[in-house]
Formats: C-alpha cells, sequence, structure tokens
C-alpha cells in the first residue's frame, strides 16, 4: 500500500511553493484526502484507499437524472 494514493485513479500527492505577499517561495505538498472504505468491485467487496473525488464521481454516476433517466 503505498502512502497518499488512491487506489482508483492512482492519483499521488503533488508537490508545489507557498507564496508569501513578498513573494518567497518555500516548498509544500498537495495531499489527497484519502479514505479507506469498503466498494464492490467486480461483485467483490474490497477494502481500497480511494480519494473523496473518486467517491464524489462514483455517487454521480450511480444516480441518473435528468430527461433522459426520466424517459427510461
Amino acid at each position: 500500500m503505498a502512502a497518499g494514493r488512491c487506489d482508483i485513479c492512482l492519483r499521488t500527492p503533488q508537490y508545489g511553493h507557498n507564496v508569501s505577499h513578498a513573494e518567497n517561495k518555500t516548498n509544500r505538498r498537495f495531499v489527497l484526502n484519502i479514505q479507506r472504505r469498503r466498494i464492490l468491485v467486480n461483485g467483490v467487496l474490497q477494502r481500497v484507499n480511494i480519494c473523496t473525488r473518486c467517491l464524489r464521481t462514483m455517487n454521480k454516476v450511480d444516480k441518473p437524472r435528468g430527461k433522459k433517466a426520466a424517459q427510461a
């Protein structure tokens, strides 16, 4: 298990700078919000490290909305 890595999208922490008003630049990390969840993968419940962006996307895909969903 890699620290800070999403098992679904494989994203890892990114690096950048804190920039002060005087434009001094110090290094920083943009870490992902990783959650340990049990989700259904290929019909089997598995514990995975998943980022909150993937969780939100999964919730959105599961719920069809709009005119096309009403017609179906």
